[in-house]
């Protein structure tokens, strides 16, 4: 078991090192008990079913269990596309309620739910963690493998694979000084002050508060990541900490800085590839800099990115709006059927419990 324990550890130092390949191969047992058993913040597989093994997908279904924080989320929905190029006729995402507008318009998804009891999240024929989607694309045949590249000079999706529509606030700077308010939320987190030093008239993405800053409309976006995206769209930038915010707007393609925490506390993330193009990375000694390539930017516009997500079987028309729910409250379990977004050829359903 400690063997066990010490090659998940090493998995970080490899990744840092930029050494996917190994790094993501030793992730993987980041799921053994006694790894789990030292973790600040332990977690479980939700669903009974077998965790796929590297079994042919063909003609198979899944569920793909969301995993840790809201920007491990959004990092690696990309790979979802995947499951289908290696053959899945079914993915299921169970996922926090929150993020299930925001990746509906990815066809690869059949259904998504935060309900782990629902047939469709409990009864598919394997189980895989969001974050093993990774070591599957490095590993998988080379017709899937070359579709989904993990290189230093390459990662998949890294121009963005998240559409939204603009909200109509006035185009300005978004700011985010606050991390996740797990064990990380000291280190990673600054104050309002410091970002005001650097953005004095910004719009808040921080949740918890909006401090002298300018409020987001009060349209359910703390709630909902596709109206934050969908204001995100609608900004000139973003600066941030690291935290899911910076996932959202690499991953809509949104112009993006993120002031890093001390060196010691970087990321591998952040490090040794470019996992979204439109984000710029600033450690602590260069956050002074926020303003000179805000600055830059307003000269030279970075062209927003409402392209679909990177998913051979996506429709090339655009998403003309988000969809629009209407959840029925007199229900335990609400099915929503999403039509209207793309054609397709079956409705995408969502299982929301109320």
């Amino acid at each position: 078991m400690t063997r066990t324990v010490d090659a998940y550890y090493e998995s970080y130092q490899l990744l840092h090192a930029g050494n996917y390949a190994a790094g993501f191969r030793l992730f993987e047992h980041r799921w053994n008990p006694a790894v789990i058993a030292t973790l600040p913040e332990p977690f479980e597989k939700l669903t009974p079913q077998p965790a796929w093994a590297g079994q042919s997908l063909l003609n198979k279904s899944i569920t793909v269990q969301m995993e840790m924080g809201y920007g491990d989320c959004i990092q690696f929905a990309r790979f979802l596309p995947l499951l289908k190029v290696l053959g899945a006729t079914c993915v299921t995402v169970l996922e926090t309620r929150s993020l299930h507008n925001l990746f509906a318009p990815m066809e690869c998804i059949n259904y998504l739910t935060n309900d782990e009891k629902s047939a469709v999240a409990a009864e598919t024929d394997y189980w895989l963690g969001s974050m093993s989607l990774a070591a599957l694309a490095l590993h998988a045949p080379a017709y899937a493998r070359t579709l989904f590249p993990i290189t230093a000079s390459k990662i998949v999706g890294s121009e963005g694979y998240l559409s939204a529509e603009p909200s109509s606030i006035k185009p300005g700077v978004g700011v985010n000084w606050s991390a996740s308010h797990g064990a990380l939320h000291q280190i990673k987190s600054t104050t309002s002050a410091v970002i005001q030093q650097l953005v004095p008239d910004a719009y808040s993405l921080n949740p918890d508060s909006d401090a002298d800053f300018v409020p987001l409309p009060d349209d359910g976006w703390k709630q909902d990541w596709s109206l934050t995206a969908r204001h995100m769209q609608a900004m000139t930038a973003v600066v941030t900490v690291d935290t899911g915010t910076a996932h959202l707007a690499g991953a809509l393609g949104v112009p993006c800085i993120v002031l890093l925490p001390d060196a010691e506390h970087v990321c591998w993330r952040w490090k040794n590839a470019c996992w979204y193009d439109s984000v710029v990375t600033l450690p602590r000694d260069q956050w002074s800099r926020v303003p000179e390539l805000l600055a830059q930017w307003r000269l030279k516009p970075v062209q927003a990115n409402t392209a679909q997500p990177p998913c051979v079987f996506a429709n090339p028309d655009p998403v003309k709006k988000p969809p629009a729910f209407v959840l029925p409250k007199s229900r335990n379990t609400s099915v929503v059927t999403l039509t209207g977004i793309v054609p397709r050829a079956t409705a995408l359903e969502l299982i929301l419990p109320g």
